[in-house]
């Protein structure tokens, strides 16, 4: 079974083309969608409202989102 992104079609993770396919969100759409909640979360922690903006590097040292944001990994 492989795995589709429910938002853009891109395939997540390949597999036998067996039957249905699993569903849920790429790495990018899942940022997009997360971009509210998380800057919401950072204005309150007295950081930027900056989540999905940084490409390489980002100098938010104390930001629990940089994993996803940055680096794009979960």
């Amino acid at each position: 079974m492989r795995t589709v992104c429910f938002h853009c079609h891109t395939v997540i993770r390949p597999g036998l083309d067996d039957g249905p396919d699993s569903s849920g969100l790429c790495i990018d759409c899942l940022r997009e969608a997360l971009k509210p909640l998380y800057r919401s979360q950072q204005k309150k922690q007295g950081l930027f409202e900056c989540f999905g903006t940084a490409n390489d590097y980002c100098d938010q040292a104390g930001c629990r989102y940089n994993r996803i944001c940055v680096q794009r990994t979960i």
